[in-house]
């Protein structure tokens, strides 16, 4: 409101809910009203270098295939000093959403076997640019995939746009011991929101048409194994409190929602690898403005 009423500029406008209306219908709210050729939702908290802007609309206007201009974020504190706190027990994070060395343009099937079987390489809205046009067509934000309603939304993106990516640090996500991540990290996610999204992005034609039909199954498998793999972010959570209700409650999601035998069997494999990787982690060189 005071930079809105300070600058007397017809592009900034200000919105005040008359009640609270929750952070996913918020976030709603305010795709649904921007105007613009494009879209950055930028979290209160969170920081964008001053260049980050010029930046990712240069990409998407350079890259008419590319819907989303993502970028790795740096951590800070409180004083927007960087930090690298501990996730996972075991790994130290010094970037997030690093997902390459150098920067490029990343065709919409690489990017959505991404999402779907080895990791989500953006996600967190500040770190990224929307091409409205294709937000607006795609129907805003799914409250079903409750606190992945980002995430959701750049699968979405996936099934008809490539993604930009560059190399460079050009937004910064405050990590506070109190804020909403690191709370939900302790008490646990709804981590059946995982698979929801993924039998969503499965279920779409335009995702089964990327991929051969001999590889869909495999797909399918592969794409459950690691919604089960991100539920061991409830089995971390429960380990720490301890909670055995969490982990209960936890494994049954596991044993409902995921439908390959063979997935449960390695779980326990993958879960030690990972420790690995984490107490060994592979040296990148370091992403600009990192």
């Amino acid at each position: 409101k005071i930079v809105a009423e300070g600058f007397k500029d017809p592009r900034l406008r200000y919105y005040k809910n008359e009640t609270n209306i929750g952070g996913i219908a918020n976030l709603d709210k305010g795709l649904r009203l921007a105007r613009g050729k494009y879209i950055k939702m930028l979290m209160d908290d969170d920081l964008l270098k001053p260049h980050c802007l010029e930046r990712q609309v240069e990409a998407l206007e350079n890259h008419p295939t590319a819907g989303v201009a993502m970028a790795p974020m740096e951590l800070i504190d409180a004083n927007d000093q960087r930090i690298t706190p501990r996730f996972y027990i075991f790994r130290t994070m010094i970037y997030r959403f690093r997902y390459q060395v150098g920067d490029g343009l990343i065709d919409r099937k690489t990017i959505m076997r991404e999402f779907l079987v080895h990791d989500y390489p953006c996600t967190v809205p500040s770190a990224l640019l929307f091409r409205a046009d294709a937000v607006r067509e795609l129907g805003f934000l799914d409250p079903k995939a409750q606190f992945a309603v980002d995430l959701d939304l750049c699968m979405r993106m996936a099934t008809k746009w490539d993604f930009y990516y560059h190399d460079e640090v050009l937004s910064s996500w405050r990590y506070l011991p109190d804020c909403h991540t690191a709370a939900q990290h302790v008490r646990g996610f709804p981590v059946e929101a995982f698979y929801y999204i993924t039998r969503k992005a499965l279920s779409n034609p335009e995702t089964l048409k990327m991929f051969p039909e001999s590889e869909h199954e495999k797909l399918r498998m592969d794409a459950e194994f690691f919604c089960t793999c991100r539920c061991l972010l409830n089995v971390l959570a429960a380990i720490r409190a301890p909670s055995w209700r969490l982990l209960w409650e936890t494994l049954k999601i596991i044993h409902r929602e995921d439908h390959y035998f063979w997935n449960k069997v390695r779980l326990p494999f993958w879960a030690a690898k990972q420790v690995w990787i984490s107490l060994f982690p592979p040296q990148w060189p370091p992403a600009r403005g990192g």
